[in-house]
């Protein structure tokens, strides 16, 4: 009687169970794919951008201080300059001995 009973209540509520079994299925899939960690920094590749004052001394250049602090995550020199000239307020490229510029730099996170 009570199997009876229980293939009356699953031939009643198919389709709601099917919906339940539908989006228990699509739900697990989402989080297990979200969980994979496929989208995670791997953080011995991953550096964080900082800021240091270093002074300008004789001689020196945007390009010549770009060419020393540049890394990896420029793509071209010129786009680093840019980002000095607008850290420091600059609108050319000249700079003056003694003159304090801020640039940035990447590392790995402290």
């Amino acid at each position: 009687m009570r199997l009876q009973n229980s293939l009356l209540f699953i031939h009643r509520h198919y389709k709601i169970i099917l919906g339940v079994v539908a989006f228990l299925l699509i739900f697990g899939t989402i989080v297990i794919g979200a969980g994979d960690g496929s989208d995670r920094v791997d953080a011995s590749t991953y550096n964080e951008k900082y800021f240091m004052c270093i002074e300008v001394e004789e001689d020196d250049t945007l390009w010549t201080i770009a060419e020393e602090y540049i890394s990896e995550e420029y793509s071209s020199i010129e786009e680093y300059i840019d980002e000095v000239k607008s850290i420091n307020n600059l609108t050319s490229d000249k700079i003056y001995n003694g003159a304090t510029l801020v640039i940035p730099y990447y590392a790995s996170p402290l």
